[in-house]
């Protein structure tokens, strides 16, 4: 059996409007030796009926279930402990792959080589216009785990064997989970490769989506993150951890200022 180059994880939760999209950005790709895992977190909409239409129709899709809501974080651990592919590209339930040949340039990129991580190039759409491509300056590990703005797991391309040797997962249950994988990830990533195209066309300012509807958790669970870094920074006491740990200080103000002047503007 053809050993499978990528393994695409898709976190679902409450997405019927997008899934759809999401799902067939995957199918529709001209490279075709790749495993789709679908992993729905509790949905209560159409969620689960709009994937498991898949399951029935492509032998390389599978559609996971949860009974219970774990988060994007435990629904992608899910999906990693399954997976059986050489790479894993996570995708947002509600973005969609760039064009349908990126998984044919990802591949041509590896080649034979072997590595640990492919920074990749993204598409930002919805309430702006942008194009966010990664150059030597910011693939350096200070930037990467210290200084980037967009410190997101899916603008990554991930060694299977290197996140398993490693024991990267997600923290469950918590918004941002994504800050503190990348920052482990990457402090250990010793080989890499530059995709400087767009893989992912990442929706900005979806209704109703983590980024828009801010709440306490999400304060509280930035809290949590910084917490996590400071027992890393008892341990490690690195200029990247002290660059991450400012940076999520900064974005914690910045919520519970966009949180009180919801609140205000609402009473006024």
């Amino acid at each position: 059996m053809e050993n499978i180059r990528f393994s695409i994880i898709i976190p679902a939760f409450n997405v019927e409007k997008y899934i759809n999209t999401a799902i067939d950005s995957v199918l529709n790709q001209d490279f075709k030796n790749f495993e789709l895992i679908v992993v729905d977190d509790a949905s209560i909409d159409n969620t689960v009926k709009q994937i498991n239409k898949y399951q029935k129709d492509y032998d390389n899709v599978k559609i996971i279930c949860n009974k219970t809501n774990k988060a994007s974080g435990g629904a992608r651990n899910i999906g990693l402990d399954i997976a059986r592919g050489e790479y894993i590209i996570f995708l947002d339930a509600d973005d969609y792959l760039y064009e349908n040949n990126v998984l044919s340039k990802i591949d041509n990129l590896i080649g034979n080589k072997r590595v640990d991580v492919i920074y990749m190039g993204f598409k930002i759409g919805g309430n702006r216009d942008e194009f966010v491509i990664p150059t030597e300056e910011t693939c350096t590990r200070e930037y990467k785990a210290g200084k980037d703005i967009y410190p997101n797991v899916w603008s990554k391309c991930w060694n299977l064997e290197f996140l398993n040797k490693n024991n990267i997962r997600f923290v469950e249950n918590r918004y941002y989970e994504d800050v503190l994988f990348v920052y482990k990830a990457i402090m250990k990533v010793e080989k890499y490769m530059i995709a400087d195209f767009p893989v992912h066309y990442y929706i900005s300012g979806r209704k109703n989506s983590m980024t828009t509807t801010l709440n306490l958790k999400n304060i509280y669970d930035t809290v949590d993150n910084i917490k996590d870094m400071l027992e890393i920074k008892m341990n490690d006491n690195t200029k990247e951890i002290n660059l991450r740990i400012k940076k999520e200080i900064d974005m914690c103000k910045k919520r519970l200022e966009d949180i009180y002047d919801s609140i205000d503007n609402k009473l006024n």
